[in-house]
């Protein structure tokens, strides 16, 4: 989860606080001004998990008083139904609070979270419905700087889906790990062979309007996120912390916010956010994919299997 909570503001981000994003690494950030029911409800979220994890002290790292169980020596599933609850109950509060809401506004933001390790699938339910969609006039946009779609999603978007697709990833010179040392340095051409898998499928299931696109910025990295869809005079999007593969979906705690919006001006500037991105992008396909930079090691193809649910 990438939240910055400040007074009734809140900034969320699919950044880290490393240097790197804050010189030449593309990320998304959005701000919330003025929103205290979206302040209170993160505010609460990560105050309940930080009550159930460590505090770091200035010689050891110890359970936090308010923590009724311990992370693994009390029993590690036992400790996951103690946080699921606490996590639902704050969910559940939200709700109750916002029945009373009879508002109206172009514009609704809706907070998602995603932490299945606790059970809690809201972002995963969102996007299985979401990427089932049959709808040929739909079009749809997902960003992620570590593509990796769990098996789900791969069939939803290519047995079901009739929408048009289009998916930003970095390339391997844009990927943070490109010429890392140790292990890490597979990285890149590990995600090369999870687009060559996916673009195979694609293929075979004859989905023609679904596209796969390469970042490039010479000296730039790419992190960027998010999934925007533009349908019937709304946009939709996503921003937060997900990656939408498979760490994000069974591993990590995700926060996203979910915007949707029929304001003129806002949706433009979604469109020109978009738009940016690409605008340092070429096509990935299986001819890209015979480019020096995405070879892929016979140890990658190997192993590929083996981590790629740690990706």
């Amino acid at each position: 989860m990438k939240l910055y909570i400040f007074d009734d503001n809140v900034l969320i981000s699919g950044a880290n606080l490393s240097d790197s994003y804050f010189t030449d690494r593309t990320d998304r950030y959005f701000l919330f001004k003025n929103c205290k029911p979206l302040a209170d409800f993160f505010h609460e979220i990560v105050t309940t998990v930080g009550d159930s994890s460590f505090i770091v002290e200035s010689d050891q790292v110890v359970p936090s008083p308010k923590c009724d169980v311990h992370p693994y020596l009390g029993g590690s599933q036992t400790y996951r139904n103690s946080l699921k609850q606490r996590v639902e109950n704050v969910i559940e509060k939200y709700r109750e609070s916002r029945k009373s809401e009879s508002s109206v506004s172009e514009t609704m933001i809706y907070p998602v979270l995603q932490m299945g390790l606790l059970g809690v699938h809201q972002e995963f339910n969102l996007l299985k419905k979401l990427f089932a969609v049959k709808d040929d006039e739909m079009k749809m946009t997902m960003a992620s700087g570590y593509f990796n779609f769990i098996k789900d999603y791969e069939d939803l978007i290519l047995n079901e889906g009739t929408y048009q697709l289009d998916i930003l990833t970095a390339s391997p010179f844009a990927n943070g790990f490109f010429e890392s040392r140790g292990f890490s340095k597979y990285i890149p051409p590990l995600y090369s062979n999870i687009s060559e898998q996916f673009l195979t499928k694609q293929l075979r299931s004859n989905r023609m309007n679904v596209r796969m696109h390469q970042y490039f910025r010479e000296g730039w990295t790419f992190h960027a996120k998010g999934i925007w869809t533009e349908h019937e005079n709304k946009i939709m999007t996503l921003v937060g912390s997900s990656n939408y593969g498979y760490r994000s979906v069974h591993r990590d705690l995700e926060a996203q916010v979910m915007v949707v919006t029929s304001d003129k001006m806002f949706m433009n500037r979604l469109r020109e956010e978009k738009t940016r991105l690409f605008e340092c992008s070429s096509l990935l396909d299986m001819v890209a994919l015979q480019q020096p930079e995405h070879h892929i090691p016979p140890i990658v193809r190997v192993i590929s299997r083996l981590v790629r649910s740690f990706l």
